[in-house]
């Protein structure tokens, strides 16, 4: 009997800890299921009290519904034969039935097909391209039948804001996607938009080819640039079809504040004349002059290291050592953004030039002077035109590259092609190196700065052909060449 009762409890255990054993996952299971329970609950009673999320939604559907109504989907036929198509995206203006698109989406075409988001195709004429900022204006019969798209008059975009763009990515007619404004002032690499005049609003929403021409708008629904440019593996800064790739979450706008006055003069006039100060400056980013004022506000800058004495900035009050950082109220963020600013105007404008300088004599200003110590001034300069060697300077470099030959810059004149490059436009319209131009379209060409600016104003980087007129460098022989940028 005693070793009975030792054995006893030892046997209790063991049972038990068979029963355990046995019901104890079934226990943990409900256990846990009851926690997910509780927790999924409550999870859905916050989604159904708080409608934060819903409101995001229905704010955006809003965006949706008020901007794609302005958006179009542009197919542009080449004059040129089997020149092919483009495909891209534009957005109304005005009332006037005006259209706005990037140049190199209606290339050169004279007439384009333009489809609304009620499915609705009208033909509309192009009434002008610039080539330097990559803008163009088409426009539309019976305007009143429109929507136009509403602009951003007073809020410019600053970076961390919302946006969203619209276009028709791989043919997706009227998509829309989102992000965020990543960097403002941007100067993309390699960019096919000549001269410099970039300033790009950069955003990672995505943007793939067909977005080209479409507008990015804010949460107000308001148009604050134009999608022109997206960076790829492959690429950076090339237009959007012609990048070899697809969205990297990195594209590029042209800002509105590019965008208006070159579409204003498009309007008026049918072409677009680019403004000059006559200033000299550094043109290395890293001379941007950044400082704060007193009271606190950031300010950011270029400054005055020189001015020309027959130029406009001059006759209009300013000094070498000015610090420029307002265009017409739009801040100057980088050194492309003055380029741009001020090209954006027409000779014989006057437009505000806002600069800090320091108002003290001479002798009483001392050695350390702080960038705060600077007063505001605004000075009213009324633009004069872009010097041709100034133009020349700012695109020949990029229409060399694109053609795929060299011209030898160091002689004004005459215009001899130092070297050809297989498998370019100079090499298909048949250039050789050593040839000898004369001339562009029956327009004689008497030397460099003459021979890149004309290319332009001919209508070459806008999908346009030209003549060359040459002389062989073997036979003096002169014979005519046709070039073109999109063979």
């Amino acid at each position: 009997m005693r070793k009975f009762i030792t054995i006893a409890p030892a046997l209790i255990v063991l049972m038990t800890t068979v029963v355990l054993l046995l019901a104890g996952p079934a226990m943990m299971h409900r256990y846990t299921f009851a926690q997910q329970y509780a927790q999924i609950t409550l999870a859905r009673e916050v989604l159904s009290d708080d409608d934060i999320l819903r409101r995001i939604d229905r704010a955006i559907s809003a965006i949706a519904d008020a901007v794609e109504p302005s958006v179009v989907h542009i197919e542009a036929q080449g004059t040129e034969p089997n020149s092919g198509g483009t495909t891209g995206s534009g957005w109304i203006y005005d009332a006037e039935g005006h259209i706005i698109t990037n140049a190199h989406v209606v290339r050169n075409a004279k007439e384009v097909a333009v489809e609304f988001f009620d499915g609705r195709v009208v033909r509309a004429k192009v009434l002008g391209k610039d080539p330097y900022t990559d803008i163009a204006v088409i426009q539309i019969p019976d305007p009143g039948s429109y929507f136009p798209a509403r602009r951003s008059m007073q809020r410019l975009p600053r970076r961390g804001e919302r946006v969203f763009a619209f276009g028709s990515p791989f043919g997706f007619k009227f998509s829309m996607s989102e992000g965020i404004v990543s960097g403002l002032g941007r100067q993309a690499p390699g960019s096919n938009v000549l001269g410099g005049y970039t300033n790009y609003i950069q955003t990672d929403a995505a943007v793939n080819p067909g977005n080209s021409g479409g507008p990015l708008v804010n949460t107000d629904g308001h148009v604050i640039g134009m999608s022109v440019a997206i960076a790829t593996a492959r690429s950076i800064g090339g237009s959007i079809e012609d990048s070899g790739g697809d969205s990297a979450g990195i594209s590029f706008a042209i800002p509105l504040g590019t965008i208006e006055p070159i579409v204003s003069q498009i309007i008026r006039f049918g072409s677009v004349s680019h403004g000059y100060l006559g200033i000299m400056f550094n043109p290395r980013q890293g001379n941007l002059q950044r400082w704060k004022t007193d009271d606190g506000v950031s300010l950011s800058g270029i400054l005055v290291t020189g001015l020309e004495s027959d130029g406009p900035s001059y006759a209009a009050g300013m000094k070498t050592g000015d610090i420029i950082t307002a265009i017409e109220g739009s801040p100057i963020t980088t050194v492309e953004s003055l380029s741009t600013l001020v090209s954006s105007g027409r000779p014989g404008d006057t437009i505000n030039v806002r600069v800090y300088r320091d108002h003290r004599p001479i002798d009483d200003q001392p050695v350390d002077l702080r960038l705060a110590d600077l007063q505001p001034v605004d000075i009213k300069v009324k633009l004069a035109a872009m010097k041709p060697q100034v133009l020349a300077g700012r695109i020949a470099q990029p229409i060399m590259v694109q053609l795929g030959m060299l011209i030898n810059r160091r002689i004004e004149s005459p215009v001899r092609i130092l070297q050809v490059w297989d498998g370019f436009p100079a090499a298909s319209a048949g250039l050789l190196a050593g040839d000898r131009v004369v001339a562009i379209d029956g327009i004689s060409v008497n030397n460099t700065n003459r021979f890149f600016v004309l290319l332009a104003e001919r209508g070459l980087l806008t999908g346009e052909t030209v003549t060359l007129s040459v002389i062989d460098f073997e036979t003096d022989q002169q014979r005519d060449v046709r070039l073109t940028l999109y063979p």
